[in-house]
């Protein structure tokens, strides 16, 4: 008899809690549209992970709004990133699924970018990229190999001993 009424009591807590809110929220979604805007080609690689994520997003979302995919191909997915900035409402039924290094290209200055990279709002990504940069000798940019005290993974192998150009080092 006790559980049932610390059960019941937790139950009414998050009920009071949660249901003005939990009912907003179904209302504001309900009977909506999500698009998902790739800035690629229909069958690419971007292409296919949003059509995955769109395929199973809306049953996660309150309301269980309705989930489509758009492709705005072209310029790297600028025209994608444009797009969400100038015209795009900030309601949460415009998401953007397009090159992450193009918010890294507007901080730097490269002309066409018609956005502010720290207004986005960053949700998630479909996969893990590792990012690799290479260098030669022959190039003339100097280079140290990075300590593992400077990761927060550990390297597959020594990396004090190796020098630039010999095999590689990967870090997990």
């Amino acid at each position: 008899m006790e559980r049932r009424s610390v059960a019941l009591a937790t139950a009414l807590i998050v009920l009071a809690v949660l249901g003005p809110e939990s009912a907003e929220a179904q209302s504001s979604f309900s009977g909506k549209t999500v698009r998902i805007l790739v800035g690629s080609s229909a069958g690419g690689g971007f292409d296919t992970y949003a059509r995955a994520v769109a395929r199973h997003l809306g049953r996660h979302m309150p309301g269980n709004p309705t989930v489509i995919v758009e492709n705005l191909p072209g310029a790297g997915g600028v025209i994608v990133a444009n797009q969400l900035y100038k015209v795009a409402k900030p309601d949460g039924l415009t998401l953007g699924h397009f090159v992450g290094s193009i918010l890294f290209a507007q901080v730097l200055g490269r002309p066409g970018m018609e956005f502010e990279t720290r207004k986005f709002e960053y949700l998630g990504a479909a996969a893990k990229e590792d990012v690799v940069c290479a260098l030669t000798r022959a190039s003339g940019i100097p280079f140290r190999c990075p300590r593992s005290t400077e990761f927060s993974g550990s390297p597959s192998m020594n990396s004090e001993t190796r020098n630039p150009g010999d095999s590689s080092i990967e870090w997990s």
